[in-house]
C-alpha cells in the first residue's frame, strides 16, 4: 500500500530507468506468450508499484518506435523477434521480485482476457429494470445462459465482472445447488 504521507514518490524496488522498464515489458510479453492489452498492462505495472505511470507509457512508445513490440488497432501489443531476444538476453538484469510480480499479474490479465473473449456478459437496460445476461460458451455452443434482474448499474457491472472472472465456477455452483 502506498504511503500517501510521504512526499517522495519513490518506492524501494521500483524501476526508474526507462531501459529497465522496457526490458521488463519485453520480459512480461515473452513470459505470458501472447499479446496484451496495452492499457491493462500499463495500469498493472503501475498499480503494483513497479514503475511510474508516465515512465511505463514512454517505455511502451519507445518499444513500438524501435520495433521491439507492435500495437494493433485494438490496443494490444505483441512482442517482435527483436523484443524477444532482448527479453531473453537481459531478463537477469531485472530484480527477481519485479519479474515475479509482473508475470504473475500479467498471467491473471491474459487469463481474464481469454475468459472474456470466450464468454459473454451483457448489461441490458429496459423499462422494467437493469438485467445482466451471461453466457458460458464452449467451442460449439452455449453451455449455460442466464438473465438476472439487478438493483442498479453498479450491481450490474459487479455481476458482469465476477461472472467473467470465473464463469465455470458460476456454472458449477449453479448445477451443484440444483442437484442437492
Amino acid at each position: 500500500m502506498k504511503n500517501t504521507n510521504n512526499p517522495d514518490p519513490f518506492v524501494p524496488g521500483m524501476l526508474t530507468n526507462l531501459t529497465d522498464i522496457k526490458i521488463l515489458i519485453c520480459y512480461l510479453l515473452n513470459s505470458v506468450g501472447e499479446a496484451m492489452d496495452k492499457e491493462q498492462m500499463i495500469d498493472m505495472i503501475f498499480e503494483n508499484e513497479i514503475a511510474e505511470y508516465f515512465d511505463i507509457r514512454a517505455a511502451v512508445m519507445q518499444l513500438v518506435e524501435n520495433g521491439n513490440v507492435t500495437e494493433d488497432s485494438d490496443g494490444y501489443i505483441t512482442l517482435t523477434d527483436s523484443g524477444k531476444t532482448a527479453a531473453e538476453q537481459l531478463e537477469t538484469t531485472l530484480p527477481f521480485t519485479a519479474r515475479e510480480k509482473v508475470v504473475r499479474e500479467g498471467l491473471k490479465i491474459t487469463t481474464l482476457s481469454k475468459r472474456k473473449k470466450a464468454n459473454k456478459a451483457e448489461i441490458e437496460k429496459t423499462k422494467d429494470g437493469i438485467f445482466v445476461k451471461c453466457f458460458l460458451l464452449d467451442d460449439v455452443q452455449e453451455v449455460f445462459t442466464f438473465k438476472l434482474l439487478v438493483a442498479d448499474e453498479f450491481q450490474a457491472n459487479l455481476v458482469k465482472e465476477k461472472f467473467l472472472e470465473n464463469p465455470a465456477l458460476v456454472y458449477k455452483n449453479f448445477i451443484s445447488s440444483l442437484l442437492k
